[in-house]
C-alpha cells in the first residue's frame, strides 16, 4: 500500500492509501474518492510534504490534520445523525427500552441528564466537551451521541 497526498478543488488536503499510482489515478478517473471535508469528487494528486521545510508563520501539519479531521467529523454527524436538540436524554432512554426506532441521535443534555443515561447503562459520548483542549465544533458543542 502507498499513501499519496491528495487535495480537493476546494483546497482541503488530505491523505489516502492505495495499492499503487495505477489504482490511485483509475480512483479519481471514476470519481471514487471524495473529499473528507466538503464530499467533492473532484481531487488531485498533490506532491508530499515529505522533506520540505516549512516558512515561518505557517500552520503545523499537525493541526492542519485536526481542524480537517474536526470538519470532516462534524459533516459525518449531521449527515449521520437525527438532531434531536435538546431532547437528547429523553429520546436515547426511549430508544434504549424500545419504545423508539433505533437509530443514531445527537443532541445536546445536561450533566444531570448524563449521569441518568450512565446509570440506565445507555451508552454515549460527547463531541467538543468543554473540558478539552481543541476549538468546540461549529455545531451543537457537546453533543452525545446513542450508539
Amino acid at each position: 500500500m502507498v499513501v499519496y497526498d491528495l487535495q480537493c478543488a476546494q483546497g482541503h488536503a488530505f491523505e489516502g492509501w492505495f495499492e499503487g499510482l495505477e489504482d490511485l489515478e483509475g480512483q479519481i478517473r471514476a470519481r471514487l474518492i471524495t473529499c473528507p471535508v466538503c464530499g467533492l469528487s473532484k481531487v488531485q494528486r498533490v506532491p508530499s510534504g515529505f522533506g520540505i521545510a516549512r516558512r515561518r508563520g505557517v500552520e503545523p501539519d499537525h493541526e492542519v490534520a485536526a481542524r480537517l479531521l474536526g470538519r470532516a467529523l462534524q459533516r459525518y454527524l449531521r449527515e449521520n445523525f437525527d438532531d434531536v436538540g435538546a431532547g437528547f436524554a429523553k429520546e436515547a432512554l426511549k430508544i434504549h427500552y424500545g419504545v423508539s426506532e433505533a437509530r443514531n441521535i445527537r443532541g445536546v443534555s445536561t450533566p444531570q441528564e448524563e449521569e441518568v443515561l450512565k446509570s440506565e447503562g445507555v451508552s454515549f459520548f460527547k463531541v467538543g466537551d468543554s473540558s478539552s483542549p481543541s476549538p468546540p465544533p461549529a455545531e451543537g458543542e457537546g453533543e452525545g451521541e446513542e450508539e
